[in-house]
């Protein structure tokens, strides 16, 4: 057994997931480097698809990707047995979709919403479109952000859930007319503060560890992470409600507010304008950045998943950033275009595990000659 002390995963068994209808990983005797090659729409994202559905219960894929059920089928399903961190135990997750709905169980049981910091499984995703998530809809910057909050402040996600309750009622009386809407604003303002004291004192280390990162990419020399509170910086919250009433009466919706909060990488006070392949070193380092912040609060290394990250990248910019990431010793699931290891063998302690992905289907000499174990019929 390797000396991991993360979460790793030990086996996957997917049944019905897009193309992949029937696949079984067997990754106990493997490197830690799990590295999953083939051509564009071979199945190598919906691998990671499948244990981040494992680990958070939804998928990281827009409506664009279609239905999650493979065509023709009714009902998808998703089997993780992994080692928990700090434990020699093993556990297993199960992800379901059917018509009635989706559901998981960890260890037979059936699981509600947990928070992250509760989450059996902690896993970060690297995915295939980084610029979406640094200019795209605030909402999605907000939700990084917010997910890794979570990890070290618990009740982010209490303060959060009735923070949508307030702002819900408030913009209920705004659509109405108005007149009662500051009847909401003392419980607003004291939830938007309490969420945004998290936030910054999260950002604050997340900011330092992501600048001492930059530092080794030219393009990055002397940026810096922003946060965004979600109302001027220079006045408290209730004098900007008060400001802004008549436009918000008319638009029907609160316009500040820790609801409207954001993130964002820049330089002398503006955002920076980053090609595809910068794009994806940056959401690289902000993911390393938050994993260091979370070592430091104690917490034990993720499982990452790495969507094609040395694509458009330079051969130096691309080793570069394998060498940060050859420095974690947790588990990684690495999907790329080419068979070729490239700079994560140079980075890793060991050669990394190679499978090949085609048509839905993977090969790999770990792999042959074994027959497909028996489904659960759970």
């Amino acid at each position: 057994m390797d000396g991991l002390n993360g979460s790793r995963l030990l086996t996957l068994r997917i049944r019905n997931l897009r193309n992949l209808r029937s696949v079984y990983l067997d990754l106990r005797e493997q490197s830690p480097r799990i590295l999953m090659s083939g051509a564009n729409g071979a199945g190598k994202t919906t691998l990671l698809e499948a244990v981040y559905l494992l680990a958070r219960g939804r998928s990281f894929r827009g409506r664009k990707a279609g239905s999650l059920t493979s065509d023709g089928e009714c009902r998808t399903l998703i089997e993780g047995r992994f080692r928990e961190a700090d434990s020699s135990n093993e556990s297993m997750l199960v992800f379901e979709r059917s018509g009635r709905g989706s559901l998981r169980r960890y260890n037979s049981v059936v699981m509600g919403s947990l928070p992250p910091s509760d989450s059996p499984l902690r896993v970060k995703l690297v995915g295939e479109n980084p610029q979406a998530l640094l200019e795209g809809e605030p909402t999605l910057r907000r939700g990084l952000l917010d997910w890794n909050v979570f990890h070290v402040e618990h009740q982010l996600g209490r303060l959060r859930a009735e923070l949508r309750r307030v702002l819900a009622q408030r913009n209920a009386a705004l659509r109405q007319g108005g007149s009662r809407a500051s009847f909401w604003d003392p419980a607003f303002v004291d939830l938007s503060d309490q969420m945004t004291a998290k936030r910054m004192d999260f950002v604050e280390l997340w900011r330092s560890e992501f600048r001492s990162y930059a530092d080794a990419f030219p393009f990055l020399h002397g940026s810096d992470l922003f946060f965004e509170r979600g109302w001027p910086k220079d006045g408290d919250l209730s004098a900007s409600l008060k400001r802004g009433q008549s436009a918000e009466i008319l638009r029907g919706q609160t316009l500040a507010g820790a609801h409207r909060a954001d993130i964002k990488i820049g330089r002398d006070g503006s955002p920076l304008r980053l090609s595809r392949g910068q794009a994806k070193v940056a959401v690289c380092l902000l993911q390393l950045a938050a994993e260091r912040v979370h070592l430091g609060k104690g917490l034990a290394p993720s499982l990452w998943l790495l969507d094609d990250i040395d694509a458009e990248l330079d051969a130096s910019t691309a080793e570069r950033l394998w060498r940060l990431f050859g420095d974690s010793d947790a588990q990684m699931l690495i999907a790329r275009l080419s068979s070729e290891s490239g700079g994560i063998a140079e980075v890793s302690a060991g050669a990394a595990t190679m499978f090949h992905v085609e048509r839905g289907t993977l090969t790999s000499p770990a792999l042959v000659g074994l027959p497909p174990p028996p489904w659960s019929s759970a």
